[in-house]
């Protein structure tokens, strides 16, 4: 059997991958870029042939397809074992990363799952025989790709799965609403098998049942639930996150705290009360001019003042007070 692969990344990424065979690959006639020069290269390097066709026929091969100029005609995608997966696992001296999926059906989703299964370092990818999407062009193509790099399982029942993980000592982790505990709560640096379910319905009782621990992501807004891709993306990298932090932890810089401003101490020179400073318990006696403390504390008692009822002097509004006047009265009987 063989199927059909459109679009140019997906091409390009089945050429690379020798993951199956590719018995031929057409490309469109007058449209030459550098993505479809890297296919022509790497399906000659190869040995694949490479036929030039004009856009009817394209679209004819690709009904509904968007081709984007490529077809390739490869044999049916080949399926790994679950011991594979484990052997991988083994073989990179690292602990099991291994992502289930309980019947998801669309396969835009099973595509953009598979992605971030690649980027995040999934070691193998196991889904359901029944009641489930397969790898086929559509999600190779909504993989970008990356189906052709990550290994993937098909299994009869998923249950038997799950019994075989937890024997080879993998602890498996679902994700699930109706449960207390937030999927970052959750040590992933022990091997692991992380389960999304379906889009709709989430994991099935059984598989829930054989789960070691439910997770949540929690949720603030009115939607109880994510796109499944978008769910998978934030567990599979919360584990990625944990590992890496294990051996290089993040460092964080403590803040270096500038030296305190100089205090400046501004008086109010209307104001007999103290002045406020930066600090509310910290005050300042306000300086006071000479002037000011003589009027406070009355005349200088040095001064003889004249005695009471005694003459104050002629003085008429035309005339000015003579040197030797005792006082105009103004300054408690002292001389200006």
């Amino acid at each position: 059997m063989s199927e059909k692969i459109y679009g140019r990344k997906p091409v390009l990424e089945a050429i690379r991958s020798g993951q199956r065979g590719i018995t031929r690959v057409y490309l469109l006639q007058g449209s030459r870029d550098n993505a479809l020069d890297q296919i022509e290269t790497h399906a000659k390097a190869r040995n694949i042939p490479v036929s030039l066709e004009t856009r009817h026929r394209m679209d004819t091969m690709a009904p509904n397809q968007n081709h984007q100029g490529v077809i390739a005609v490869a044999e049916d995608f080949k399926y790994a074992d679950l011991q594979d997966v484990l052997d991988i696992a083994r073989d990179k001296k690292e602990p099991a990363f291994i992502l289930l999926l309980d019947e998801i059906e669309d396969p835009h989703n099973l595509g953009a799952i598979i992605r971030s299964a690649d980027a995040a370092g999934v070691h193998g990818v196991v889904i359901p025989k029944n009641r489930a999407v397969g790898v086929n062009a559509t999600v190779l193509k909504s993989s970008a790709g990356a189906s052709e790099h990550v290994t993937t399982v098909q299994i009869a029942n998923l249950n038997d799965a799950i019994k075989k993980l937890k024997e080879a000592g993998v602890w498996v982790v679902g994700t699930d609403i109706d449960t207390n505990k937030n999927f970052y709560e959750y040590d992933y640096r022990q091997p692991v098998a992380i389960i999304i379910g379906n889009e709709g319905r989430g994991l099935r009782r059984l598989v829930k049942e054989n789960c070691d621990e439910l997770v949540k992501i929690p949720m603030a807004g009115k939607m109880s639930s994510l796109n499944a891709s978008v769910a998978s993306a934030l567990m599979l990298f919360e584990v990625t996150r944990q590992r890496e932090w294990q051996t290089q932890p993040p460092v964080t810089p403590q803040p270096v705290m500038p030296p305190p401003p100089p205090r400046v101490f501004s008086p109010s020179w209307d104001s007999e009360t103290p002045v406020r400073v930066e600090t509310p318990t910290v005050y300042l006696e306000e300086p006071n001019p000479p002037e000011r403390d003589f009027f406070r504390s009355g005349p200088d008692p040095g001064l003889k003042a004249p005695d009471e009822g005694g003459p104050q002097g002629d003085v008429t509004s035309d005339e000015t007070p003579s040197s030797d006047s005792p006082g105009n009265n103004k300054g408690g009987g002292f001389h200006w």
